[in-house]
């Protein structure tokens, strides 16, 4: 008896009739019904070359099978249990329904809660709304005084001269940048002239 192999024959004995069932006819008895019906040709065939694919829908798959459609909810799903027993006697039950009927006809009479419907689809665009012939042009009124002389024009630097480092704060709309105002020199009068970074006292100037 070999220890390599549990006990089993190491010379293949042609006894057995399955492939991964080997030697073990206890298995093979139980499988029975799911081998297919082979008329063997002589004694000398034996099943285990005609299943030596393995026994079709236990050890191999069925690609004929039905598609499960079960899942777990659907398995594992309990419907509801309703109770029959009355909460509600049958005169409060009544009284209910009528006093319910009631305001259902005031509320009808009345025409107060109701729902008037959606309202018809406007298909105007803005123009055919706000502009026909009996429109008039008007200028707006400006909101306070403004003087084009004294005023600092708004541009990209006087929104952000705040973000720029190295410059003082400006509190007042009628005077120009402070320190840094060398972009707003012409390029003609610009060449040949230290750069800010070469200056001695950069960046406290």
């Amino acid at each position: 008896m070999s220890v390599l192999n549990d006990g089993r024959n190491e010379i293949r004995v042609n006894n057995s009739d399955g492939k991964c069932l080997l030697e073990n006819w206890v298995e093979e008895r139980s499988v029975k019904h799911l081998d297919p019906d082979i008329k063997l040709e002589n004694d000398v065939t034996s099943k285990l070359q005609i299943l030596r694919h393995g026994h079709k829908g236990l050890i191999t798959t069925d690609l004929d099978a039905k598609a499960e459609d079960k899942t777990t909810v659907r398995v594992t799903y309990t419907p509801p249990v309703l109770d029959s027993t009355r909460q509600v006697g049958s005169k409060k039950e009544l009284l209910e329904k009528m006093l319910f009927g009631q305001v259902c006809k005031e509320m009808k009479g009345s025409g107060v809660g109701m729902d008037p419907g959606p309202k018809p689809t406007d298909f105007r665009s803005i123009k055919m709304v706000d502009y026909d012939f009996k429109f008039e042009p008007q200028k707006i009124a400006p909101t306070r005084d403004h003087n084009y002389r004294k005023e600092q024009p708004v541009t990209f630097w006087s929104e952000h001269k705040e973000k720029i480092h190295g410059t003082t704060q400006v509190k007042t709309r009628d005077s120009a940048f402070r320190r840094n105002d060398a972009f707003s020199k012409p390029i003609g009068e610009y060449w040949n002239e230290t750069e800010p970074y070469q200056l001695e006292n950069y960046p406290k100037m």
